[in-house]
């Protein structure tokens, strides 16, 4: 069993410290007032490679000033809910006005400095800087850059929410080609109580009442042609990537997809969006659910019933996924049965958080971009 990146464990282990955290292609150029300044304490992070073995996390980045978002204007337009609320919005112009929005993002802000004002922490300003590569149909004219790794190897935004049991976080991403990815993607998740820091308390397994957090990020076959995005939570009833759990490094993200074909399309725009809810009965699954969709489509629906699926470590392999981390070691007649979400066992622990992250421990450098972020009540669907 290979070990995945470890050089900053230490640090991460039980640590509450804050710090100061469709398509087109092309890096983009950077905007005339990409100004990157502010204070930047990095913090350190986590991992994403496609052994056995588990990921390290992310510690934190900490305390910014928080305004509101930048005005946009336009009028929204009737549209089915199903298709989700951007469709009132083309470009997303005016989404951040819609009620069933808790947070938003386009990266207008002019300078690096303003963004990161808006944000509860933060990690590497240098690294990060605003460019005119944006999505297709966006209606802004610049993205986040974040680039990590060799001397600074955590860039990220940290913003605590108000509290929720159901969230939809959707964003876009792109990634530059054959770097060595740690930990990029997006989190969310909650805290109890709420911090204004991000704390994964890497290894370390939840136990209901204190953390629960999602991400997507590139998770398998690393530095091959054809990186693959998956899952990496954490909540009460994860797995270990231990044959028997001991100590304090037995927990790490769990991968819950498995799909060969859920992808990184690299050096072009993808839309991603995930749902969370979390179950309202604080004694089993019943009421939670979590979706994952890519570019609209839909990658994965869990809920208490299903789908049904047999573990590998700390791999949830729904009965139908092709990973070869799934069929290579699929137990011989395995008895299939749901993942088990529940997700929580106290209601003090809601959902409250928002974390995009660029992390890498390697001394090459690598870049990702990110635009037209919403977290809201309801489905967002991607740019109309």
């Amino acid at each position: 069993m290979t070990t995945r990146s470890t050089m900053v464990l230490v640090a991460l282990l039980g640590a509450t410290l804050p710090s100061s955290a469709c398509s087109s292609s092309g890096d983009g150029d950077a905007l005339p007032d990409d100004a990157a300044t502010g204070n930047d304490t990095s913090g350190t992070g986590a991992d994403s490679s496609a052994s056995d073995a588990p990921k390290t996390d992310a510690p934190g980045t900490d305390s910014s000033t928080t305004t509101d978002s930048p005005p946009t204007d336009s009028p929204p337009i009737d549209a089915p809910a199903s298709e989700g609320i951007s469709s009132k919005y083309p470009g997303d112009l005016g989404i951040d006005k819609d009620p069933s929005v808790v947070w938003a993002e386009n990266f207008e802000e002019g300078s690096v400095a303003t963004v990161t004002a808006r944000y509860d922490a933060h990690a590497n300003p240098p690294g990060m800087s605003l460019v005119a590569d944006v999505p297709a149909k966006s209606g802004g004219k610049a993205s986040m850059k974040m680039t990590s790794g060799g001397a600074a190897s955590a860039t990220d935004l940290y913003k605590l929410l108000p509290q929720n049991d159901e969230l939809y976080v959707r964003w876009y991403v792109k990634y530059e080609a054959s770097v060595p990815w740690h930990h990029a993607g997006m989190w969310f998740g909650g805290y109890a109580p709420p911090t204004k820091y991000a704390n994964p308390r890497a290894g370390l397994k939840p136990v209901g009442d204190e953390r629960l957090s999602f991400a997507i990020e590139p998770a398998f076959d690393i530095g091959k042609p054809t990186i693959r995005l998956d899952t990496y939570n954490y909540w009460m009833n994860m797995h270990s990537w231990m044959d028997t759990p001991s100590g304090t490094t037995a927990y790490y993200g769990n991968a819950t997809i498995n799909q060969k074909s859920f992808t990184v399309d690299e050096g072009a725009w993808m839309c991603l969006e995930a749902h969370a809810k979390v179950n309202t009965d604080l004694a089993s699954s019943k009421g939670a659910v979590l979706d994952v969709w890519k570019n609209d489509a839909l990658v994965q629906h869990y809920d208490e019933a299903g789908p049904l699926g047999y573990w590998v470590k700390d791999k949830f392999c729904p009965d139908k996924a092709d990973g070869p981390e799934c069929t290579d070691y699929r137990p011989a007649g395995v008895a299939l049965a749901p993942e088990n979400i529940q997700f929580r066992s106290s209601a003090a622990l809601q959902l409250n958080h928002f974390w995009p992250q660029n992390y890498i421990t390697d001394p090459k450098t690598g870049s990702l971009w990110f635009d037209d972020m919403v977290v809201a009540k309801v489905r967002v669907g991607c740019l109309r």
